[in-house]
This record gives C-alpha cells, sequence and structure tokens, in this order.
C-alpha cells in the first residue's frame, strides 16, 4: 500500500485528503497525509523492503468520533495498524486535529 492509496480511502469514505498540506483547503472535515521516515527492513547490505512511517492528520470543526471512526474503520478494514493521538483544538485555527500513525510497507 502507498500513501496515494490511503488519500483514495479517505476520499472513498468521503474525507477529501492532501499531501503534506492543501493549496486551498476544502471545507471541515478534511485530512491530510505526510511522510515522517522510514524504518526499512536491512537484509544483505541493503534496503531490502521499504517501510514507511506517515501521519494522516484528520481536521474537523469540533471533536467528533463518529468521524474518527470512519477513518478507523478504514484502516481495519485495510488490516493497517495505527495509533492515535488527540492534540485537541489548534486555537490558531479553530479546529480540531486527531492524528494516526500508519507505516505503510512498499509505500
Amino acid at each position: 500500500m502507498t500513501y496515494l492509496d490511503v488519500i483514495t480511502g479517505m476520499q472513498s469514505i468521503g474525507l477529501p485528503c492532501a499531501y503534506h498540506k492543501w493549496s486551498q483547503a476544502p471545507p471541515l472535515p478534511y485530512t491530510v497525509i505526510l511522510h515522517d521516515d522510514n524504518d526499512d527492513l536491512m537484509a544483505d547490505n541493503h534496503n531490502y523492503q521499504a517501510i514507511g512511517n506517515y501521519r494522516l492528520e484528520l481536521y474537523t470543526a469540533v471533536k467528533h468520533p463518529p468521524t474518527e471512526q470512519l477513518v478507523e474503520d478504514w484502516f481495519k478494514a485495510q488490516r493497517l495498524p495505527y495509533e492515535k493521538s488527540s492534540p485537541g483544538l489548534l486555537e490558531s485555527e479553530q479546529m480540531f486535529v486527531t492524528i494516526y500513525h500508519i507505516q505503510l510497507i512498499g509505500g
């Protein structure tokens, strides 16, 4: 799976998604996916399997568990493990953020 598959998946559940940032953000809720770093599997002195660490950020006008559940259900349907954190309200933007940390093998 690649980050492009995640973008398509978010769009399929009704959440617009962009890589890194929006040039002009759509109405809330929406998502952004970012590449953090790699934890590639090494073997025989080379990178054997690409493993990318990504962060999917969900932005909402209010804390909205049903929207979070949509994202989590999609991850579960893809058998994609995730870690979740909820930093809460972004005062400067007047929106809430929920962050999902995922690893994409091959992507």
